[in-house]
């Protein structure tokens, strides 16, 4: 067999395995991760939107456009763990206490709660199940 033959099979197979690992492994890694800090800057802004509106009590439009984005990211990022992350992934994950399941259930409390104190409180909690800061 001649060398160039021998060649074109390796890189042939290089190629494949290069493809199965960005396609499967590396692109929803870092949607997740995307994903994750998009969401995790929504509630930053929500919260700081909600520390300034405490004082004045009102509906505020912003606040509720808000709520929306956050529980879009929260679907968001459910189904990116549940369908497109490897499953040594979210092993991972679980090995670092950080559980997105629990986190929606908790922005999709936080989208349609009223009172400032018990939304603090579901921010809270969300920030401890994704380990944000």
């Amino acid at each position: 067999m001649e060398p160039i033959y021998v060649a074109a099979f390796i890189s042939f197979v290089v190629g494949l395995f290069g493809y199965i690992m960005v396609r499967f492994w590396i692109l929803p890694i870092g949607r997740y991760i995307k994903v994750k800090s998009r969401f995790a800057s929504d509630l930053s802004v929500f919260l700081d939107m909600l520390q300034a509106e405490q004082s004045r009590n009102s509906e505020n439009s912003q606040i509720q456009d808000r709520q929306v984005s956050i529980r879009r990211h929260s679907s968001d990022l459910v189904s990116i763990y549940q369908n497109e992350l490897p499953y040594w992934y979210r092993l991972y994950l679980e090995s670092k206490k950080e559980q997105p399941l629990e986190a929606a259930e908790f922005s999709m409390r936080l989208s349609n709660t009223r009172k400032l104190e018990h939304a603090f409180r579901q921010t809270d909690e969300i920030k401890g199940f994704l380990r944000l800061k």
